[in-house]
């Protein structure tokens, strides 16, 4: 049974790799724990401490305190997680030491932003072709793009759907017929409407589904196993006539809770019951219609990964400059998805700091669950942040420095040579020449922190590396850097690095896919059972506010 996937089985035990405060120890997070406790939290023997910013904390909270963690001020540098709302300064991300982990990477704007998603898929689609990345909307920032948008708009005609740059849960989105609709003075993205979107009974609805990244280089990507569907509360007219109405043509629920015919279920096992239901839910509610559902998720799970290997390059290039160490970082992705009426998943945005609010018992019940099996999956060492990170630093001070000089060592040479052809490129031995290949250990501590991960993924699905995600992208990847291809003159090339980990990491982990030319239609069986199954754990209740104290902080240890 997966880590975190199992709340009956061994409810004694809070750590993987070892006891508390041990080498290698990580904490075990539990959604029961916001029902029962541990008698002796894990966090309160080691003293474990984190720091929010700008966020709304109430689930995150309520989750942290029950495994024994306490939170301190903004001032004190001694924390084990830092959860924000907005984007880390550089300073602070240069200041964590190896046991500190904090829910951003550098630059995941380049994600997240409206106008910086677009622009970056756009250069994809320049460098290798429009057909392969076609998951999104033809979109034009505004001013800039006004007169491209005007000489589409007499091509093709709108609808038009108009969003802030930088906004969130519907805020400042409306439709429009004509460009001549749009405002010139502001900073907006204008995108074509899809007109003929996927309807359950009439209404317009669309995804959020929670993705998380534990590692740029190499991508280390996982989608989790349940989702939510948003419905717009008024059905859908496709005249347009009605386009002024938010409550037809947005899904948000921000939007559509305040309608008077809105329907908020106080179930959580009721999964397709009023606005809002599950992922599984409609997949399974697809299926009974003979809809190809694996079809679907492979769509979803390609749009995903092309996304993030769109933003890459930037987000890998400061990593380099501003974090210390590989592990400090990890993200938390809402990425919204509309289905159309061919059932082709449409990426809307990625948003950076995904709700946790929990408004329905439903809500509570699938966020609860992702939030422990995401605590779980990053690895949060069991360490106390005050008293073993110094010997815990020196460490993997001791071992970095080890790994540096190995590789700047012409003993390394040959191993390097052997993975590259005369042309420099980077060639794919067979599975019998990958053990003759010696290893750095850098190479060793990513194959084995990727092993580790998988462990402990709990709810969340691996969807790359995967088994057949090598053959499916590996033609957007540099042959020698493993990164996603730029085209020329880009200014990150510079400082990415000279190795291919994506390659390494698909070679130790599926070495049999890597070397075969034969590529699945779909997604596997299993993967798919896990997609629309329903998900058995979660806290069911409202919060405790017992296991969310009020604002105390820890200024210092006795």
């Amino acid at each position: 049974m997966d880590a975190g996937d199992g709340d009956t089985e061994n409810e004694n035990k809070w750590t993987i790799g070892g006891p508390p405060g041990s080498r290698g120890a990580v904490l075990l997070f539990r959604c029961s724990a916001l029902g029962k406790p541990p008698i002796v939290p894990p966090g309160d023997l080691l003293h474990m401490t984190y720091k929010t910013q700008q966020t709304e904390t109430k689930l995150l909270t309520a989750m942290l305190s029950a495994h024994g963690l306490k939170e301190v001020s903004q001032d004190i540098s001694d924390f084990n997680l830092l959860w924000t709302g907005i984007h880390p300064k550089p300073q602070i991300l240069r200041a964590l030491t190896s046991h500190q982990r904090v829910n951003h990477f550098p630059r995941s704007y380049e994600l997240t932003r409206k106008d910086r998603l677009y622009k970056n898929i756009e250069k994809m689609q320049h460098a290798k072709g429009v057909k392969h990345f076609d998951f999104i909307p033809q979109t034009f920032v505004m001013p800039g793009d006004f007169r491209d948008l005007m000489t589409c708009h007499y091509r093709q005609r709108g609808p038009w759907i108009v969003k802030p740059v930088a906004s969130s849960r519907g805020r400042g989105i409306y439709i429009v017929n004509s460009p001549d609709e749009v405002p010139m003075e502001e900073n907006v993205v204008v995108a074509k409407y899809i007109e003929k979107p996927l309807l359950v009974s009439g209404h317009k609805c669309d995804l959020r589904l929670y993705v998380a990244v534990t590692s740029y280089d190499p991508l280390l990507v996982y989608m989790y196993e349940e989702g939510l569907v948003r419905f717009a509360t008024v059905k859908y007219d496709a005249g347009r006539k009605h386009l002024w109405n938010p409550c037809m043509h947005l899904c948000n629920y921000s939007i559509n809770k305040h309608h008077s015919d809105y329907i908020k279920s106080e179930d959580p096992e009721a999964e397709d019951v009023g606005h809002k239901w599950t992922l599984s839910a409609l997949l399974r509610h697809l299926k009974k219609q003979g809809q190809d559902t694996a079809l679907l998720m492979q769509r979803i799970e390609e749009a995903v990964v092309k996304a993030l290997m769109a933003t890459a390059p930037s987000i890998i290039a400061a990593c380099k400059l501003f974090v210390p160490h590989s592990s400090n970082c990890f993200e938390l992705y809402g990425f919204d998805i509309l289905i159309d009426a061919e059932l082709k998943p449409w990426l809307l945005e990625v948003n950076l700091s995904p709700s946790l609010g929990c408004d329905t018992p439903l809500d509570t019940k699938i966020k609860s669950a992702m939030l422990a099996d995401l605590l779980t999956l990053i690895g949060l060492p069991a360490v106390d942040p005050v008293v073993v990170p110094r010997r815990y630093a020196y460490s993997v001070e001791k071992r970095d420095l080890t790994t540096a000089r190995r590789v700047q060592s012409a003993d390394s040479l040959p191993s390097v040579k052997n993975r590259h052809n005369t042309t420099g490129r980077l060639m794919t031995p067979s599975s019998s020449q990958q053990n003759t290949v010696q290893l750095t250990p850098e190479e060793k501590r990513v194959i084995h922190n990727a092993k580790s991960q998988f462990q402990r993924r709990g709810g969340f699905i691996r969807i790359f590396p995967a088994a057949e995600s090598w053959k499916r992208y590996s033609a957007y990847l540099d042959p020698v850097t493993g990164i996603p291809c730029l085209p020329p003159g880009s200014g990150t090339l510079s400082i990415l690095p000279n190795h291919n980990m994506n390659l390494l990491l698909h070679q130790h982990l599926f070495p049999d896919t890597v070397a075969s030319k034969s590529l699945p239609a779909v997604i596997s069986s299993d993967k798919l059972y896990r997609y629309e199954r329903a998900l058995s754990k979660g806290h069911r209740t409202s919060l405790d506010e017992k296991l969310i104290p009020g604002k105390f902080f820890i200024n210092h240890y006795n």
